[in-house]
């Protein structure tokens, strides 16, 4: 458990950890079981930051620092998938093209509108859950539901193409890695009832599974298109998941 921990935590993030050499291929899907694992250690950064910072700033420049700790931990792998997929599934109606824009590292108008907008979306809805005091639970639970999302995302639906790291992921994984990832985002989701807001378990499992329902949606609609994913679409999956388990705890909250 310690070595897929620490494959899927150098995998996820900037922190430096030696895994050594692979043992073999299918030791990398292996580890995203605990891909909800490495967000909630990065949900814990997030919510102890917020939890400390609500005192002494205001919500705004509580979430833009998150963002670009979140950034920084992360080095921006997911933001480069979403631009790439949206480069890709957007600009482009043929699988062949679309996948050679989703190779090329330039960032093209439609991958930059759809960080901007979906970061956009993320900040208004953190905004105005801080109007209810919850930041720090929302901070916690939102790279869970993106890694989580990521696991459902491989495990449902074939690579797109073959060769490269998301190719071996991908068809590496299997529904049991993402029952057994399940099983740590439940356990996760337990730690609601911790939070001093007794009430935080249904808005948190709304946002969910909103989270799971479209990133099963985004999937589907890239594997019609592409005939599978790719790790670009994974980082844009989670992405996409974390902003609709904001949307799903807003739409509980009201």
């Amino acid at each position: 458990m310690r070595r897929k921990v620490s494959i899927a935590l150098s995998f996820l993030t900037v922190i430096p950890v030696n895994v050594g050499v692979f043992q073999n291929q299918r030791e990398f899907s292996d580890a995203a079981v605990y891909f909800p694992l490495v967000g909630g250690f990065l949900g814990s950064i997030f919510a102890i930051i917020s939890f400390y910072a609500l005192g002494r700033l205001s919500p705004g420049p509580i979430i833009v620092l998150l963002f670009i700790a979140s950034f920084l931990l992360t080095k921006g792998l997911h933001v480069d998938g979403l631009a790439d997929t949206a480069d890709g599934l957007l600009g482009s109606t043929k699988r062949e093209r679309a996948l050679a824009i989703m190779r090329d590292s330039a960032v093209g108008p439609m991958g930059a509108a759809a960080v901007f907008l979906l970061y956009l979306l993320k900040y208004a809805a953190m905004s105005t859950l801080a109007l209810q005091f919850i930041l720090p639970p929302v901070f916690f639970y939102m790279p869970v539901c993106g890694r989580w999302s990521m696991v459902l995302a491989g495990a449902f639906f074939p690579p797109a193409r073959e060769g490269g790291l998301g190719y071996q992921f991908i068809n590496g994984l299997g529904k049991g890695h993402f029952l057994k990832a399940s099983l740590w985002g439940a356990i996760l989701l337990g730690a609601a009832f911790l939070f001093p807001a007794t009430d935080l378990i249904f808005p948190v499992l709304s946002g969910v599974i909103a989270a799971l329902a479209i990133a099963l949606l985004l999937s589907f609609f890239a594997a019609q298109s592409l005939g599978g994913i790719t790790g670009d679409i994974l980082g844009a999956v989670n992405e996409v998941a974390e902003a609709s388990f904001l949307l799903g705890v807003l739409l509980w909250v009201g």
